[in-house]
């Protein structure tokens, strides 16, 4: 092969520069990555900062909460204890009318067991005439 040609086609495909791109193309290729990857990181701080801060945002919102909270919470408090002797006193009503009933029912199966329906009947319990 001529030099003549080789020089003729190199200059064909960008001269100087493509044989700065044989050369450097490894490096280039690596710096791109290397970007990229910085980029990537970057992202990611910024990402990670805007959750820190909205996070530091909720807890002051929190803690804000908290501090209504203390300032009612005698009144809170108070409340509570009242609903829950209330909810016990009904609970305890329920029980009460339930045994009631069950009271009732033993009873009304009882009475019907002694009760005679037959007229004239001298076993009946209250006697009557009829």
């Amino acid at each position: 092969m001529n030099w003549q040609v080789l020089i003729s086609m190199i200059g064909c495909l960008g001269g100087l520069e493509f044989i700065k791109w044989l050369f450097t193309r490894k490096a280039n290729s690596k710096i791109a990555d290397a970007q990229a990857d910085s980029a990537k990181i970057q992202a990611e701080e910024d990402e990670f900062h805007l959750k820190k801060e909205r996070l530091k945002f909720a807890d002051e919102q929190l803690l804000e909460q908290e501090k209504r909270y203390a300032d009612l919470s005698d009144k809170y408090y108070e409340q509570t204890l009242l609903v829950r002797k209330l909810n016990e006193q009904a609970i305890e009503r329920e029980q009460t009318i339930g045994q009631q009933k069950a009271e009732i029912a033993e009873l009304k199966a009882e009475r019907k067991m002694k009760l005679c329906e037959r007229r004239g009947c001298d076993k009946r319990v209250p006697q009557s005439g009829y």
